[in-house]
């Protein structure tokens, strides 16, 4: 069922991947989870179930054609794969709908939420009490995410004209495989383009990984292994330009069908590599009605137009935002999500293997190796 699943999830992937231009527009490093955006467009188009508004979004979007029930089945032999307890990570995702109480929840959809997701839309009091119903959301969020993510609706976020939003944090905390050896000392320069320069702590490790070489895209791609079944990977073009990361080019041609293709032995082959990244720690907040509207979502967001009434009887629910926060942090020991100056040599050293020097914007994705699930993409541009 996972391959079978595997070969479905790509489309919708090689959609997603179609649609990063979207968040290009901001100057600061951008997290976004795949995590987020699969369950987005499974609450969208699965989860909702037979509301007629799953049909009125985007006509490139898939699964038009395919058995709701073997979808909802199989996204959860997913999840239950990606969450299986090992002891070896941590991956937390709080994913929740919250409707105004008056809507009243069809109960067929409260009982195929809870057998294929494992959770139940919650009725809250949006109209009469809309400050304490954000308190309980973020209360909420923050303990499904072991409190690194406290406050995920800001204040005014919701009030008496909210129908229904959608809440989505996520939590990863991971042990890499093989630690770094050890942080360098002092500060070292970070290339943000050609002309800027800042300073960032640099960690350093030796050993057997797999490395390769994208020489269409002159892009570097290597595999740092977690303890698990889980990897990070960086794409790391050979330089900046005068004005930009230098990422524009491998942001415009990846495609999931394309990542799989680098990832496999035909790109990366195991050798003995240098390594030096930046520490780094990267958190997000998005409100993603602007975004889901641009990917042909408009009219769930829509009073009038979004038409839910697979969920409620009534059918006056629309959606009032979709809030979503993440956060990666990378040291020596691992990632959580959640003065001076030096040198650093490139090229080939004297122990014969590759380097891979990332003192300048890369792009990383956290993968699921079983289930080629991606479960975060970022950027880090600068420090």
């Amino acid at each position: 069922m996972l391959a079978n699943f595997r070969l479905r999830i790509g489309i919708p992937l090689n959609f997603m991947f179609s649609k990063l231009q979207i968040f290009h527009s901001t100057d600061y490093p951008l997290i976004m989870p795949w995590d987020l955006l699969k369950k987005k467009y499974y609450c969208f188009r699965n989860i909702l179930f037979r509301s007629p508004e799953l049909y009125k979004m985007n006509p490139s979007f898939p699964f038009k054609a395919q058995a709701a029930g073997k979808i909802h089945s199989s996204f959860r032999s997913l999840s239950n794969a990606i969450n299986a307890s090992t002891g070896e990570y941590l991956l937390e995702s709080a994913n929740m709908l919250f409707g105004e109480k008056s809507a009243r929840f069809k109960e067929e959809y409260m009982q195929l939420s809870k057998k294929y997701y494992s959770t139940e839309p919650q009725a809250v009091d949006f109209l009469e009490r809309a400050e304490d119903t954000r308190k309980k959301i973020n209360s909420w969020v923050k303990t499904q995410t072991k409190g690194k993510i406290p406050n995920l609706l800001p204040e005014g976020s919701v009030d008496v004209d909210t129908k229904m939003v959608l809440v989505n944090a996520v939590y990863f905390k991971g042990r890499w495989k093989t630690p770094f050896q050890k942080k360098l000392k002092g500060l070292y320069p970070f290339r943000v383009n050609s002309t800027q320069r800042k300073s960032v702590e640099m960690m350093f490790l030796n050993e057997k990984l797999n490395i390769g070489y994208i020489a269409d895209l002159k892009v570097q791609i290597l595999e740092l292994p977690y303890a698990g079944d889980v990897s990070m990977f960086l794409l790391l073009p050979d330089g900046t330009a005068e004005s930009s990361t230098g990422l524009e080019l491998l942001e415009s041609e990846i495609t999931y069908d394309k990542l799989n293709k680098w990832l496999s032995k035909d790109t990366m082959a195991e050798d003995d590599v240098v390594v030096y990244i930046p520490e780094f720690k990267l958190e997000e907040r998005y409100e993603l009605k602007t975004i889901l509207t641009s990917m042909g979502m408009g009219d769930a967001f829509s009073q009038g137009r979004a038409n839910f009434s697979g969920m409620s009887g009534k059918n006056d629910l629309f959606l009032s935002e979709v809030f979503h926060q993440a956060s990666v942090e990378v040291n020596e020991e691992g990632t959580e999500a959640a003065a001076g100056t030096g040198a650093i040599m490139t090229g080939r050293t004297g122990h014969g293997g590759p380097q891979f020097v990332a003192d300048h914007p890369f792009l990383f994705f956290i993968m699921h190796k079983i289930t080629k699930s991606i479960l975060f993409w970022g950027r880090f541009a600068s420090p």
